[in-house]
């Protein structure tokens, strides 16, 4: 009885999230679109062929987006795994305090501390606009990292890290032999929310570098002020395909690991 309850279930949530795109394709391939009818009657590519040319700079886009969300991981796995680390399996004065703080951006309008950094980092004028954007992308993925690390170490407890020790493994090889391998699921979720919450980032960006650095939500912008349906369908089509893209490598990652413990398991 449940099975068909759930089929039921998960058919009703994949079409409830594949429905908007039916009409973002419909309208990519057409100019006029006009009620009530149920297709358009004329079709065409010039939205796509636009996009893919020189003056639609939708690889630009993409690849500035990858690069700044790169950047962004890497600041977020230096800085929030010891964060996590330290605030799961330590107790110290003003913990909850410390811990509010780093996931402060999750409640606080980051636009706030971006407009201050951005002042600041006007000042280190040494700093690029990929690694000041990189930052800011930092301040507003970080909490989604640190937390889902800190409750994979939350569950993981001490007392693997104080077997380890007592048989003289020292701090690094506690952490590559016992905590990462555990820690590899928590690790490829929050490196997938950071990357696509950081691909997805309009604000930050266009604060921190002033429209300058055109990553792929900049150069959609001005399309959708415009009102241009169909190359704004086209553009959003792009933009979705590497998050998907992004979910199904997570997955694969995700189940070769699996499969991995599974086999050393038995």
């Amino acid at each position: 009885m449940k099975k068909p309850l759930e089929i039921t279930l998960i058919g009703i949530l994949t079409l409830f999230i594949f429905l908007p795109f039916i009409p973002l394709v419909i309208w990519s391939f057409t100019k006029h679109w006009p009620w009530p009818l149920l297709l358009p009657e004329n079709w065409t590519i010039e939205s796509w062929t636009y996009l893919f040319s020189i003056s639609g700079r939708a690889f630009e886009g993409i690849l500035n987006s990858f690069i700044v969300a790169a950047i962004a991981l890497l600041g977020n796995v230096v800085l929030g795994i010891p964060a996590a680390r330290g605030l799961a399996q330590n107790e110290f004065i003003g913990k909850n305090i410390v811990f509010s703080i780093l996931l402060a951006p999750l409640f606080i309008p980051y636009t706030i501390s971006i407009i201050g950094m951005h002042d600041f980092a006007l000042r280190l004028d040494f700093l690029n606009d990929y690694v000041s954007t990189a930052i800011a992308h930092i301040l507003v993925t970080l909490p989604y990292f640190v937390a889902t690390i800190w409750f994979q170490y939350r569950l993981m407890g001490k007392k693997l890290n104080e077997a380890a020790s007592i048989l003289g493994a020292n701090e690094w090889k506690i952490f590559l032999w016992i905590e990462f391998p555990l820690l590899v699921p928590s690790f490829l979720l929050g490196s997938f929310l950071v990357l696509a919450i950081s691909y997805s980032q309009y604000l930050p960006t266009w604060i921190m570098s002033g429209g300058t650095l055109l990553t792929l939500p900049l150069v959609i912008f001005p399309y959708a002020n415009s009102g241009n349906s169909s190359i704004v369908s086209a553009y959003s089509l792009l933009f979705f395909a590497p998050i998907l893209l992004l979910l199904i490598i997570y997955f694969l990652l995700l189940r070769i690991n699996n499969r991995k413990n599974t086999n050393e398991s038995r």
